[in-house]
């Protein structure tokens, strides 16, 4: 068995998002009955004294090192925080993060018992106390992304159980500190994101044998995209990612990496054979799947994470949630395309 050392590294950019999930990690380090440190990474602008600095600063007390950088970018700053931790197995957590008492303990045993070698924990939604219709639809769309997928798994991850999985979020991540190394640490070169899908890809390349395993007993509560105008940005982004990661592997590895559904052509299709007939067809098939996730995880899914007095409105508010990544998610995959075909 391993030694029971742990780094935690939390990547932040937001004082407020970084003081929240700050407190949930030291109330797990409390209760951790092995050894421990946190390295915060966070990007902040140069003044003029600093200008003449080296690259970051750190800060050190006790076992809580504060490393501030000069340059932004989720894989240049994860790749300081590993390149600065001591222990060997990395805990990966975001800012503004809820944790649960035992979250440290849950994700990092896989890893110690040797029967994995990265463990996702749990993103759920972390729904606000209902005050007004507005955090009412706000928790709504927080359960309409969780129970499509979003982020890391969310309730759809959640609902399948304790499983094996073919790549990981660093939203909530153990993993092994030697096989981030091996690869070469995460890619600094992509800016839109997917910098952990293809993080899990070159190492499944690397080694096949690597064992990914999500776990549900390690949980984090995240803050969800609160309108629908966050929700189109960020998928356009994770279009733009996929794009970069095509460019980078063409077509045969991402395949099964980001799964989100190209849905234009096939819109384009339903609008140009017969409309009268493949239209209505195309719209109720992608309806049902909907309704089955949805149905899916309310069946597997505790009150405690999806109270049931919501379901009415994500019967109709989650097909359209969907349909909202799924066209946003592929124009950002075009734009992408194009703009890379454009500076060739």
């Amino acid at each position: 068995m391993r030694e029971k050392a742990v780094s935690i590294i939390t990547i932040s950019n937001s004082k407020k998002d970084l003081e929240k999930t700050f407190h949930y990690v030291l109330e797990n380090c409390k209760n951790f009955s092995g050894k421990w440190e946190y390295i915060i990474v966070s990007a902040e602008e140069k003044t003029t004294k600093e200008k003449t600095s080296e690259d970051h600063i750190k800060r050190e007390k006790d076992n809580i090192k504060h490393i501030v950088v000069w340059r932004s970018g989720f894989s240049f700053q994860r790749n300081i925080g590993v390149k600065n931790a001591r222990h060997n197995i990395i805990v990966f957590i975001d800012d503004g993060m809820r944790l649960e008492e035992n979250w440290l303990e849950n994700i990092s045993k896989p890893i110690l018992d040797g029967s994995a070698d990265a463990v996702m924990g749990a993103v759920l939604p972390e729904l606000k106390p209902e005050r007004d219709f507005q955090t009412f639809f706000q928790n709504v769309l927080a359960l309409s992304q969780s129970v499509l997928g979003f982020p890391a798994g969310g309730l759809k991850y959640f609902a399948l159980g304790s499983n094996f999985i073919d790549s990981f979020s660093t939203a909530n991540l153990a993993i092994k500190k030697e096989i981030i190394e091996n690869v070469g640490g995460f890619d600094e070169n992509l800016i839109f994101g997917a910098e952990d899908s293809d993080l899990s890809l070159r190492i499944k390349m690397l080694k096949p044998q690597t064992k990914f395993l999500y776990s549900k007993t390690a949980i984090s509560y995240a803050e969800p995209r609160k309108s629908v105008e966050e929700i189109k940005k960020w998928f356009f982004r994770r279009g733009r990612s996929l794009a970069t990661l095509k460019k980078k592997y063409y077509e045969s590895p991402i395949k099964t990496l980001l799964p989100r559904e190209l849905i234009i052509p096939k819109l384009v299709m339903s609008f140009s054979l017969l409309p009268p007939l493949t239209l209505p067809i195309f719209s109720i098939s992608y309806i049902v799947r909907s309704e089955k996730l949805l149905f899916d995880v309310v069946n597997k899914t505790p009150e405690k994470f999806f109270p049931r007095r919501y379901l009415p409105f994500l019967i109709f508010f989650t097909p359209y949630v969907k349909l909202v990544m799924d066209t946003y998610y592929s124009l950002g995959y075009y734009y992408q395309l194009l703009t890379q075909r454009n500076r060739k």
